[in-house]
């Protein structure tokens, strides 16, 4: 007889469920037997857990998961679904009958950058800060290191930073799990401009409009297989004393383009640049 992909995710939980030693153990069946394969494509969905897992292990969704996986998604008993653990291991995991995942097998996997960036942004409103989160993490941003400046128009109060970064990493874990990365970008607490002298790499930029200044486009300045930190200024942009300030500090000024482009705009573009060049 042959059977479909969601059959066969249903026949995987039942055994695992039921103590098989060889689902346990991992197993595979004959050739031909079977018309498909547990699909392990793009359009799976993915879920982060915090604990290191291997192939045979059974893992408990924790309620928001569980409440997405089977309320929102509607995902039933033997339909298949990518799984992160801990140390960023990616592997294939088929939901049973009681909302449990049976991990069944470990995939080869990396879509990560090859070297690590750092934006260092400043702070700015809203939805355009929350857009800024996700579209820098969907291109493959490591952390994010908010700040606060001379003009930034955001002021953030001391008792309010603990609620902010929650739902901030919360936006970065969504995106990561839409776009299929396997690691989650770290958002990190507001820091000060002077401060940003301890999140420099390898490569250090600030984008800033002045000719003058700059050495020109930041694609033509960055260097394959070194980590770089970006800093990108907020709607006021930056005085001259804290651009003074950060070269001090070892950032050179690099050019985006002719146009003068958003805040949010620029972290966008600066990211994707450097992505371009260290994937390239």
């Amino acid at each position: 007889f042959r059977i479909g992909s969601q059959e066969l995710g249903r026949f995987v939980a039942f055994l695992a469920r039921n103590g098989f030693p060889d689902c346990q153990a991992g197993f595979s069946f004959p050739s031909g037997l079977f018309s498909g394969k547990i699909k392990h494509g793009d359009n799976m969905q993915q879920i982060f857990i915090q604990q290191k897992t291997h192939v045979g292990s059974v893992i408990e969704p924790d309620p928001q998961q569980r409440h997405h996986l089977q309320r929102v998604l509607r995902m039933k008993e033997g339909e298949t679904l990518r799984v992160i653990d801990a140390e960023g291991a990616v592997f294939c995991g088929v939901l049973d009958g009681a909302g449990q995942i049976q991990i069944t097998e470990l995939l080869d996997e990396d879509r990560e950058l090859p070297v690590t960036l750092t934006l260092v942004a400043g702070l700015i409103k809203g939805e355009r800060w929350d857009w800024l989160l996700q579209k820098c993490t969907e291109l493959g941003v490591s952390r994010i290191v908010p700040f606060q400046s001379s003009r930034t128009v955001v002021k953030l109060e001391q008792d309010k930073i603990d609620k902010k970064l929650e739902r901030w990493q919360k936006i970065v874990q969504e995106a990561s799990q839409q776009c299929k990365r396997t690691q989650r970008p770290q958002v990190c607490a507001p820091i000060e401009l002077a401060d940003a002298g301890a999140w420099r790499s390898e490569q250090n930029f600030v984008a800033y409009e002045d000719e003058a200044l700059h050495g020109g486009l930041l694609s033509a300045q960055l260097e394959k297989g070194r980590s770089v930190t970006l800093v990108i200024g907020p709607e006021g942009g930056f005085s001259p004393a804290e651009i003074e300030r950060l070269q001090a500090q070892g950032y050179r000024c690099c050019s985006l383009g002719k146009r003068i482009l958003r805040a949010e705009t620029a972290a966008v573009a600066a990211v994707c640049l450097a992505g371009a060049v260290l994937e390239g």
